[in-house]
């Protein structure tokens, strides 16, 4: 049962930080070292500081990103940097943004304090692995800072917009945060007080099942505070703040929700051969061509859209130097035939990167995991055109180019309690740091 609750946030205050384009950041997972660097210069109460510290060589268990992101937080609310809000609240979040000058969306949300379960109830679902290395820096972080530095991003069905409605019906008067970022997104947050209101929402979400659509670190990171909490501190509350994380929903039934693909650039592929690729490919694959030209690119291109838009598992394949681009679509029967015995379930077989990662890069290319989860060997990309200019200069060897998961795809796995690939989705745009922070205490409670 997913349980929701408003809560006492932190945030910017206007007179200190009058432009929070300058302080709030991405989330740490997509964040360069060179951007690192510009998140610095760009403001001295910059989030980076908070979630993406920089190391020193001088670095110790006492002195290190961590440490000092505690330091800051505390001065920041001293220094009345970060102000808490006095009354509880559910906070309504609209984010304008473009995919291309064309196409302007507005994605809806809120952000909300989210009882902690673990996934074995079924309530929060994830569809993504995790990485223990990741998990364990943003557990020293967590128990450094304690708090919620960024929401957790997840998806719930609402198609009758129950959920919004009633929150925009009982949001206050004037956003609380309005900005436009570096970017061009417009970003708006109202707190919404009203208790009744309050009170409708969480019944509404009683029942829904929740699927994270970005954070799988961050949760699985806040089950293990939530533990180690519990046992140092048995006498709290059930309702206590660490048993609650920061999450930002949106109802995947809404127009405004993008996901973008995530194609595959690789290098160091040695002596492989493109004859022999296309000749064994050729089993599972029917194989098109296409000019190595504009006009080549546009009908490769729209080719590939267009099976994605007819639910068909079709893939772009790039290779340098080559004089054509080349549309893969799927043999269904005997792709599913090689995935099955691989023991990949059913609501898997049909998702554009199972088929690449498992069946292309792996079989046909004899790709292995070592090999693949190397950064030096793949790189991923989110536009087309980038990656595939990125192929026509020689950086990489050869690029597969995909159609974007589709999110009854997402949900259908998620609710099968399986798990996607890494890189398996997108979703854009990511929710950043700075909007509002969640304080956890072992002695304060979550208001019901």
């Amino acid at each position: 049962m997913a349980e929701i609750a408003p809560f006492r946030g932190l945030r910017y205050n206007s007179e200190k930080v009058p432009d929070l384009a300058r302080v709030v950041i991405p989330p740490y997972d997509v964040i360069s070292p060179s951007e690192q660097k510009e998140f610095y210069r760009s403001s001295p109460y910059n989030m980076v500081r908070l979630e993406l510290g920089m190391a020193t060589s001088e670095d110790s268990p006492d002195n290190n990103p961590h440490t000092r992101a505690a330091a800051f937080l505390r001065d920041w609310q001293r220094d009345e940097v970060l102000v808490r809000d006095t009354d509880p609240s559910v906070y309504y979040y609209e984010l304008d943004y473009s995919l291309d000058p064309q196409l302007r969306k507005t994605r809806y949300g809120f952000i909300c304090a989210l009882k902690l379960e673990d996934f074995s109830s079924g309530s929060v679902r994830p569809h993504e692995k995790t990485f223990q290395a990741v998990k364990d820096e943003r557990l020293q972080l967590m128990l450094s800072c304690h708090a919620n530095l960024s929401p957790v991003f997840a998806l719930y069905a609402d198609p009758e917009q129950s959920v919004d409605n009633s929150l925009r019906a009982g949001r206050d008067g004037d956003p609380v945060v309005a900005f436009t970022d570096v970017r061009g997104m417009e970003h708006r947050l109202w707190r919404v007080r009203d208790l009744a209101v309050l009170e409708r929402v969480r019944d509404l979400m009683r029942g829904k099942a929740l699927f994270i659509a970005d954070g799988h670190h961050r949760y699985e990171t806040a089950l293990n505070y939530r533990n180690l909490q519990r046992r140092r501190h048995g006498e709290a509350s059930p309702r206590a703040t660490f048993e609650y994380i920061m999450v930002y929903l949106s109802n995947l039934n809404q127009e405004g929700l993008t996901i973008l693909p995530t194609h595959r650039l690789l290098r160091r592929l040695g002596s492989w051969s493109l004859s022999d690729f296309l000749d064994q490919a050729g089993a599972y694959f029917e194989i098109s061509s296409f000019a190595s030209n504009e006009a080549g690119e546009k009908a490769w291109r729209n080719d590939l859209e267009a099976d994605g838009h007819n639910k068909e598992t079709t893939i772009g394949f790039y290779p340098s130097g080559g004089e054509s681009f080349y549309l893969m679509r799927a043999r269904r029967e005997a792709v599913s035939a090689y995935l099955t015995t691989c023991g990949i379930p059913r609501e898997l077989q049909c998702l554009d990167v199972v088929v690449l990662d498992r069946l292309i890069l792996k079989k046909i290319l004899g790709l292995s995991e070592t090999f693949l989860a190397d950064a030096d060997n793949i790189h991923f990309s989110h536009d087309f055109s980038s990656a595939v200019r990125q192929i026509r200069k020689g950086g990489y060897d050869a690029g597969f180019l995909i159609n974007s998961t589709r999110i009854e795809q997402v949900q259908e796995v998620a609710s099968s309690g399986l798990i996607m690939p890494h890189k398996s989705t997108y979703f854009y745009p990511k929710v950043g740091s700075g909007m509002v922070v969640h304080p956890l205490s072992p002695h304060e409670e979550a208001i019901w």
